[in-house]
């Protein structure tokens, strides 16, 4: 499946299932908004980039017990160095369409199991040369289409909120031997934290004084 056509395929499954008429049990919708932390192996100790994320999300099942999740998210991801006089900087933005299962761990936690498709919409190489900062686009450097596993927890703090973690492992290299732009001898994969909160849509109306 090409690029566009999978960010087209994910925004309609997201929006149908928002829209479908039958009823669910323990369903519902809303916005999903969180701080980030990355890093790509290879790139040192304390490469962490913060990031952000934004999207929505949609949770659908048939039992008290297990659910099925699915989020559209753009999220910011890479690593940084943190040296001024030698920047070694990765920044990368994803469409992300994450799909998992919610176990219910009692009334308050649940844990969450999945896979991440991710589409690559842009990023930059920030790196020092003889001295001066050099910066390189990304675009047909980095792959493409990403996929990573989906471990977390969330708690429920009312019935209008949710508040969450969660870890991200790419499976599919960041790029080639043959491609390699950080230059670190090693086929590179990212990894994400992610901190966040979920509200949902009704209650977001509300807040919003959208009838």
């Amino acid at each position: 499946m090409r690029i566009k056509e999978f960010i087209i395929f994910s925004a309609l499954t997201f929006f149908w299932l928002i829209q479908n008429p039958f009823e669910l049990k323990a369903q519902d919708y809303g916005l999903k908004v969180g701080a980030v932390v990355s890093t790509i192996n290879g790139q040192g100790n304390g490469s962490l980039r913060p990031g952000l994320q934004l999207g929505g999300y949609k949770k659908f099942g048939a039992t008290e017990r297990l659910f099925v999740q699915m989020e559209t998210l753009l999220t910011q991801k890479g690593s940084w160095n943190w040296d001024s006089q030698n920047v070694n900087n990765i920044n990368l933005y994803y469409f992300d369409f994450a799909i998992m299962f919610g176990i219910l761990l009692d009334e308050k936690f649940t844990l969450n199991l999945g896979i991440q498709p991710s589409v690559f919409l842009g990023g930059n190489y920030k790196y020092f040369m003889d001295g001066q900062e050099q910066k390189m686009g990304l675009n047909g450097r980095v792959s493409a289409m990403d996929y990573a596993t989906i471990f977390g927890l969330e708690y429920d703090l009312n019935e209008n909120v949710t508040i969450g973690g969660r870890f991200n492992y790419s499976f599919v290299p960041l790029q080639s031997y043959e491609n390699d732009f950080a230059d670190n001898n090693q086929l590179s994969y990212s990894i994400l934290f992610q901190l966040y909160g979920k509200l949902k849509m009704d209650k977001l109306k509300e807040i919003l004084k959208i009838d």
